[in-house]
């Protein structure tokens, strides 16, 4: 496994994250009863760089992190998001007053069994939200009190908010979560011209750009049911083409393509299992992409992919 700097933060993370939103919740097709076998697996295989939020199963992704790495706190990183004031009953409110988010963040604490939270995010905030300074100031304040070492802005649920994106990084938040792939390259490229902590989810862009899940697509349960239907069918169609023009595993191909951006301090893929861990392991240890394959992939895109970004960055005008 190898590790990258989390921008300018000192803090060093695997290349290979794991996220507890594919563990606790049965969207993503995951046994939940296995999450804690999944995760020790991960830290076996030298994953410390671990995803959660306080929303995911309702703090059972934060308990499930603070059991199993209780013992080896100090070699792994934490990054956790709170926002999300699902302690009212309902999983949609959000609020990000000073006094629930240190309410939120003292109940994370005590979840995860810790003391501190490596990289503290407000989860899916409006543009509001990341340019008032009250907010900043709150999250500053944790960090000035030694209860998160950094402190930034996980930009969702959807593509685009590119803006607030940009806002984030001259607020001078020191880490974005976002989506960042292949096929929905935009407005990823536009922050990761920003030297600060980048971690990308979705870099299979809904399982499309991963052969081995493409036999779920029938699921209606699965988190993927959310896309377009007709999108998800042309992005298919492109992702087999990839596919036999390259002659290289689309899930390898998905992440070496994020992680040949610098500035990305992990690439977090929905994992589901321990086959999982070792596979995508073995893809982001796999021979970095050469120039002439980066290419291919820069025109595959503009060819057939551009479009398909297009309207996945116009499904985030639902939310605003």
């Amino acid at each position: 496994m190898r590790y990258r700097r989390v921008g300018n933060t000192g803090l060093t993370v695997s290349e290979l994250g794991i996220g507890t939103w594919s563990l606790v919740m049965d969207w993503w097709g995951a046994d939940v009863n296995k999450a804690e076998e999944i995760l020790r697996e991960a830290y076996k295989e030298g994953i410390t760089f671990f995803d959660t939020a306080d929303l995911y199963g309702k703090g059972r992704g934060e308990e499930l992190l603070g059991k199993v790495l209780t013992t080896v706190r100090d070699k792994v990183i934490i990054l956790t998001k709170i926002g999300y004031d699902f302690y009212s009953g309902d999983t949609k409110k959000q609020n990000f007053s000073p006094e629930y988010l240190e309410k939120a963040l003292s109940l994370s604490l005590s979840r995860l069994n810790t003391d501190y939270i490596d990289v503290l995010m407000i989860h899916n905030p409006r543009m509001s939200v990341i340019q008032s300074k009250e907010v900043r100031d709150t999250l500053e304040g944790f960090r000035r009190d030694g209860k998160a070492r950094v402190v930034g802005v996980a930009l969702g649920p959807t593509l685009g908010w590119r803006e607030e994106g940009l806002k984030a990084i001259e607020m001078n938040y020191q880490a974005l979560e976002h989506i960042f792939s292949l096929i929905e390259r935009e407005p990823g490229l536009d922050f990761l011209k920003s030297q600060i902590g980048h971690f990308v989810r979705v870099p299979h862009a809904s399982d499309v750009l991963d052969e081995e899940r493409w036999y779920t697509f029938g699921n209606v349960k699965m988190h993927r049911a959310l896309k377009d239907s007709k999108w998800l069918s042309r992005a298919l169609e492109c992702a087999r083409e990839l596919k036999e023009k390259l002659g290289i595993p689309l899930h390898r191909l998905a992440l070496k393509y994020v992680l040949s951006e610098k500035n990305v301090s992990s690439v977090i893929p929905n994992i589901t299992s321990k086959a999982d861990v070792r596979r995508f392991k073995e893809d982001v240890e796999s021979p970095d992409l050469d120039d002439y394959t980066l290419q291919l992939l820069n025109d595959f895109y503009h060819a057939k992919f551009k479009e398909l970004n297009r309207e996945s960055e116009e499904e985030t005008v639902i939310y605003k």
